[in-house]
């Protein structure tokens, strides 16, 4: 009796192991693991290779402008640096809009509905997916609304919008995963 009841603790046990790390090989695959956390809001390394793929497709495709400083970025040597400027825009977005007060939130989101109404976002749903490759739900999320957040903060602060950046990012936790980075002084450093 004694010697089933091990067998199958055993069994369990391993079948546990098992789905565990084949979900954990699957989500990490995909890449749905954390890149960072901040404030206790996660961003995936999916996210960050989305925006760096899309940065890089619109610098392709001769939307970004140019010079020499987009050139070296996007030249295939510099994935890291395109991937930490997208992880470290990423985390700026984020502690703005953990930052930001109920009221400022209301406001930006009110600029994206007046922006991105019904006919806009039908006219821009074509554009975005051959130029982001995105669907405008996402579009609306990773550019318009922190697009939108910042335009307020900066007519709200004035002046004072990067000494309250600044501030913000100095105060916020940061917590950088499973990439070669970490969060000092408000800043994203090489490790």
């Amino acid at each position: 009796m004694i010697k089933k009841r091990l067998h199958i603790g055993v069994l369990v046990a391993t079948l546990a192991l098992t789905a565990g790390g084949l979900s954990s090989y699957t989500l990490s695959r995909n890449g749905y693991f954390p890149a960072a956390t901040v404030n206790g809001d996660w961003i995936s390394y999916r996210e960050v290779k989305e925006n760096a793929d899309v940065s890089r497709r619109i610098w392709a495709q001769g939307l970004a402008g140019s010079g020499d400083d987009l050139d070296i970025l996007f030249k295939r040597g510099s994935e890291g640096e395109l991937f930490r400027r997208s992880l470290e825009n990423l985390i700026v977005n984020s502690i703005i809009r953990s930052s930001v007060t109920a009221e400022v939130l209301r406001k930006a989101q009110k600029e994206v509905d007046n922006n991105f109404n019904g006919s806009t976002a039908a006219n821009l749903s074509g554009v975005v997916k051959n130029v982001y490759n995105w669907d405008p739900a996402k579009f609306k999320t990773r550019i318009l609304e922190p697009q939108a957040l910042m335009q307020v903060l900066a007519e709200e602060k004035g002046a004072d919008f990067d000494a309250w950046l600044q501030a913000a990012e100095l105060k916020s936790k940061v917590k950088i995963w499973f990439v070669p980075f970490e969060w000092l002084e408000g800043e994203l450093k090489n490790k």
